[in-house]
């Protein structure tokens, strides 16, 4: 714990300053030189304080470094949080010492004693949190996907997360791969509101993660390259549609070109997809496949199969793409995103889904890409703009694929 001269030095004196203390609850702000001593303001602090603020204090969310000129609570509140330490109040004088120039109130050190102390306890509730989702692992007789096992492992032992969320998201996230694991333990299937109820098994604890639902599901997905319906959660509320134009064959269903067709995730899970076409586009936006599901001459010229992505690679996408990747004959893979950061991010995606089969990127000044990194180094020097600014037509859409 500092004390409060402590404190003041640390946040109130700047380079040169110094701080005394002149009564039990007022201090001296002092600047002195070889030939000079001035005084600077004074500072209303008391000489000792109390780490427990009510809540009307919390909520003004004071940081070290805040000044505010005025509080949104009572002069009474003010007055008792200047005597417990919460609060205190900076004065500063104009060049002669004495005639108040600015007055402010900041946080105090009973205040950020408290954040402090609410600082490492989380910190210490996460870790141990942290290490309750890594034995619930260890200690699991279920057999998951590996990838899905490694992916939770780096997300515990990294100190930055790799999609940068917040402290809270992240911790929520935790707390739902936990929940997830000890209901996986007793039941091979269920249902993504199932999650939070048995975990806290609260009123309203079904409720928990419906706000992260759709980033902790794109999330798994992603770490394990399949609907999230493979490791059990057979339902989140609602069912991911896939968009196409082309032929499309699986055990149950056969699609031919000739309008826009959609499958779901539930259909990919069942079905084992094949496709006679010979050229795959990848597309961001659906105002692309349908404009060029209209030409029907050049999806059978070219043999053509394009799916639409929809501005995020589902694991339904991942799943349908890497079965036709690998159970097709396919001889190239298009691959035409918006030109932002997002666009950058969906094509990187959708590359790793290709296997070995050669990959185009298409940009937005009728050039064509064969690697990604020639993709990226030259997206992140043009401006921001969408696929649908040079969308072309057949004769230009058959010199990216000869090119």
């Amino acid at each position: 714990m500092k004390t409060v001269k402590e404190f003041l030095e640390t946040y109130i004196c700047k380079a040169g300053e110094s701080i005394q203390q002149i009564s039990e609850s007022e201090w001296e702000i002092q600047k002195w030189t070889v030939r000079t001593y001035k005084v600077l303001g004074n500072v209303l602090a008391a000489g000792e304080y109390d780490v427990h603020p009510p809540s009307d204090i919390l909520r003004l969310q004071l940081k070290p470094n805040s000044k505010k000129t005025s509080l949104a609570i009572s002069s009474k509140l003010i007055q008792e949080a200047l005597r417990k330490g919460w609060l205190i109040q900076e004065i500063r004088f104009k060049s002669d010492g004495r005639t108040p120039h600015s007055t402010v109130f900041r946080m105090g050190p009973g205040l950020e004693e408290y954040e402090r102390v609410k600082k490492l306890e989380a910190m210490e509730a996460d870790d141990l949190l942290r290490q309750t989702l890594l034995q619930e692992i260890e200690k699991s007789n279920i057999q998951f996907p590996l990838l899905f096992i490694r992916h939770i492992n780096d997300f515990v032992v990294d100190t930055k997360d790799e999609e940068s969320w917040g402290k809270e998201k992240v911790r929520k996230f935790t707390e739902f791969l936990l929940a997830y694991l000890q209901l996986r333990n007793q039941q091979s299937q269920m249902e993504f509101k199932e999650i939070g109820a048995t975990y806290f098994r609260r009123i309203g604890g079904s409720k928990v993660f419906d706000s992260y639902r759709d980033d902790f599901i794109r999330r798994i997905e992603k770490w394990i390259d399949a609907p999230i319906s493979e490791i059990g959660i057979v339902s989140t509320g609602s069912i991911v549609p896939i968009f196409f134009t082309g032929n499309l064959t699986g055990q149950l269903s056969h699609y031919s070109a000739g309008t826009v067709h959609a499958t779901t995730e539930i259909a990919v899970m069942d079905e084992i997809y094949v496709t006679d076409a010979e050229v795959v586009w990848l597309v961001e936006n659906r105002a692309v496949l349908t404009r060029m599901a209209r030409e029907l001459d050049f999806l059978a010229d070219t043999s053509s199969l394009i799916i639409g992505v929809d501005g995020q690679v589902r694991g339904a996408h991942r799943k349908l793409i890497q079965q036709i990747c690998r159970n097709s004959s396919i001889q190239q893979i298009v691959i035409w995103v918006d030109y932002d950061a997002a666009g950058r991010i969906i094509a990187r995606d959708l590359a790793e889904l290709t296997e070995e089969i050669s990959v185009r990127f298409i940009g937005n000044e009728r050039n064509v890409f064969t690697s990604y990194q020639e993709y990226l180094e030259w997206s992140e020097t043009v401006p921001e703009a969408e696929q649908e600014m040079t969308l072309g037509g057949p004769e230009e859409w058959r010199k990216w694929i000869n090119k």
